[in-house]
């Protein structure tokens, strides 16, 4: 324990641009398969063969290994950030896409008859009716995708990504079980932390909220700035390898 106190302290400030890099990460990733899931189904919920098939394709993607993926986004977007949150976002998709749709299809029809009685148009109905009583499951979908990217981006420190993931590849390699405690514990506290925060949202009262957005974005603007700052040499970016001793 106190080597693990003493390491945290030792490497507080490489911990904090490590919790940067990754939330920066998570966060991009989040809103690109947010601003991609959400309007997509809403377009086929209208459209069930549509719906089926996009369900189905979203469901392959998420069962792809995500070391594999990444290796097969590396030659075509080379190694980095882009690669990192391109695969996230793919690994996004279906909790948000599944949610969104099913919360919207599966509004009993009286609500919807009642909504065309009243002579609402098709985006009236759906911005008043439809995403008010569905918001409930795609808060819950988005929740899942969340936690799902901040696990899986631990891995974006393998092709030079960085984030929290740097400090378990770095303590596998030197064997010190202190630095991967440091990674594992922060990326958990970070999911629990965000997951949570985002269940705040659901119930908050619209100006909290947006105070509270507002914030976290000029947070992560001011630590994006201030790391760009502290980073402004010219560096190069290597990608981590796992070697595996084979026993002849």
């Amino acid at each position: 324990m106190q080597t693990l106190i003493q390491t945290f302290i030792d490497r507080r400030g490489d911990l904090l641009t490590a919790l940067w890099q990754h939330l920066g990460i998570s966060l991009a990733s989040l809103v690109i398969a947010m601003v991609i899931a959400i309007p997509l189904a809403i377009w086929v919920v209208r459209r069930p063969r549509w719906a089926e098939g996009l369900l189905q394709l979203t469901s392959v993607l998420q069962t792809i290994p995500s070391l594999a993926l990444l290796g097969l986004l590396i030659p075509l977007v080379g190694i980095g950030t882009v690669p990192a949150v391109i695969a996230l976002v793919i690994y996004a998709l279906l909790p948000i896409f599944q949610n969104t749709y099913l919360g919207i299809s599966e509004i009993d029809a009286s609500i919807e008859e009642a909504a065309n009685a009243f002579g609402m148009s098709r985006m009236r109905k759906l911005f008043k009716v439809e995403l008010p009583i569905a918001l409930p499951q795609i808060i819950a979908g988005i929740r899942t995708a969340l936690v799902l990217i901040i696990g899986t981006a631990t891995l974006a420190a393998l092709i030079g990504a960085g984030g929290l993931g740097t400090f378990i590849m770095l303590g596998i390699d030197r064997n010190d079980t202190s630095l991967l405690l440091i990674g594992a514990i922060s990326s958990a506290l970070l999911a629990i932390l965000l997951s949570a925060l985002v269940r705040w949202f659901q119930t908050a009262k619209p100006r909290h909220a947006l105070i509270v957005f507002v914030g976290i974005l000029a947070l992560l603007g001011g630590g994006g700035a201030y790391s760009v700052y502290a980073n402004r040499v010219e560096t190069i970016t290597i990608a981590g390898k796992l070697v595996l001793n084979q026993k002849s």
